[in-house]
């Protein structure tokens, strides 16, 4: 057997042990974070919009973040705009498979507007050196980044303060609400573990990720649109597919919420961190996504429910094998 091969099996099974302790890390800090929330009377919606959405980014977060800081500027735009893709096509046409998903008009209108407004605005920050006059570098510098913070926080703003006066809109009160927490100081262990489970597992799987790059000639863009994108995308995908029935017209706002997060908030993050150069090569994936969100906002409003259906679902899950078949072959 070839040193290249055996050196494989090594990686296969740390790359493995990365991702449960990211998932699991991320879990820990959730439910952590979730039982100090409710001791302090925190509305339940509130927890998650706040608490949940942002934990099931956290392992996708904390390998972004790693990723920047080691200069693999590639992986860091191929997961972001992967998982956006995956999330779109993926998750919602699994989820349709099972049951319809519904949107309410803030979501099927302003909502996808926010996504497509921050997609452009990622283009253009990305892009800038052309309308500049000097495509000689593409960059998106730490000015850029504090500009794609501010546009998260703005649009986190808006989130909260829309979910607090159409709340019957979104959630059906009238069910038991889980009011069960842990004590303080378990909860406090429990943060802080999920927070060294986050740290470790994203080293292991950056460094992983790299290490077969370099053996096997893969590059980086697609492990970070493919393997990372699928990987983050698979939380997010769990904690839908557990969602209760009262719940089902906030699945669709959460999953664009953790796609303003994944371009304003981590992409930001990690700008910040350090200046990402940006492979023009990306734009293909830019217009990819304006493509699927404006696909999919004119399914919701075909008819007059605002729902995707399973045709329509049958119809993004048939996408997303292209998009796939895409990776593979570009």
């Amino acid at each position: 057997m070839q040193l290249q091969h055996i050196s494989l099996l090594l990686n296969i099974p740390l790359l493995l042990l990365g991702f449960f302790l990211l998932n699991r890390g991320s879990g820990m800090l959730v439910d952590g974070a979730t039982s100090i929330a409710r001791r302090l009377k925190m509305p339940e919606t509130m927890i998650h919009f706040t608490v949940v959405a942002l934990g099931t980014s956290l392992p996708k977060l904390f390998t972004v973040l790693l990723a920047a800081y080691n200069g693999f500027y590639d992986m860091v735009i191929g997961t972001i705009l992967g998982s956006c893709i995956f999330n779109l096509l993926g998750i919602l046409s699994i989820t349709g498979f099972f049951r319809p998903i519904k949107a309410n008009k803030n979501t099927a209108g302003i909502g996808f507007s926010f996504l497509i407004l921050y997609t452009l605005i990622l283009f253009v920050l990305a892009n800038y050196s052309i309308f500049s006059g000097t495509a000689n570098h593409f960059s998106i510098s730490r000015n850029e980044g504090y500009i794609l913070v501010s546009l998260l926080i703005l649009f986190m703003t808006y989130g909260y303060f829309n979910m607090r006066k159409q709340q019957a809109i979104w959630f059906d009160d009238t069910s038991d609400e889980p009011t069960s927490y842990y004590a303080l100081w378990f909860a406090i262990i429990l943060i802080l573990v999920g927070i060294l489970s986050l740290i470790a597992g994203g080293i292991l799987v950056v460094d992983n990720l790299i290490d077969v790059s370099r053996k096997f000639e893969m590059s980086q863009r697609f492990l970070g649109q493919f393997v990372l994108s699928v990987g983050g995308s698979a939380v997010m995908l769990y904690w839908i597919m557990n969602t209760q029935t009262n719940r089902s017209k906030f699945e669709l706002s959460n999953l664009l919420g953790q796609n303003m997060l994944n371009i304003a908030g981590m992409l930001g993050v990690a700008a910040i961190i350090q200046p990402i150069s940006f492979n023009p090569s990306f734009n293909i994936d830019i217009y990819i996504l304006l493509g699927v969100a404006v696909f999919i906002m004119i399914l919701l409003w075909m008819g007059n429910k605002r729902t995707l259906n399973i045709w329509k679902c049958r119809l993004l899950f048939l996408l997303l094998l292209i998009y796939i078949l895409y990776l593979f072959l570009r």
